[in-house]
């Protein structure tokens, strides 16, 4: 029979005394018997990632200070990636604008 933690939703292997994803101490958590649990929603940070996608090409700057907020919202995974994505875009097309403007 398959476990599931009661507090996150991980799914368990049937020797486990804890979660391996929060650590709840599943000892007594009884098997799931065609129970499909949802672990917690993370949040999605949508707007944030949009608004850094677009100021990382209009405005790099903002779009690291943007890309730095992501990468700290630790609850969600998505948001850390995406917040990684738009630092190299905006560093890369940063360092292309002093290029450019170097040479003009």
């Amino acid at each position: 029979m398959t476990k599931f933690c009661p507090k996150c939703g991980e799914k368990l292997v049937d020797e486990a005394k804890f979660c391996k994803n929060c650590g709840e101490d599943i000892t007594d958590a009884a098997p799931a018997a065609n129970v499909v649990q949802t672990p917690e929603s993370e949040p999605s940070h949508t707007f944030a990632i949009v608004l850094g996608y677009v100021f990382a090409i209009l405005i790099p700057l903002i779009g690291i200070i943007i890309s730095i907020y992501l990468l700290t919202r630790r609850e969600s995974a998505r948001a850390t990636k995406h917040g990684k994505i738009i630092l190299i875009l905006s560093v890369v097309l940063w360092a292309i604008t002093l290029f450019t403007l170097m040479l003009w």
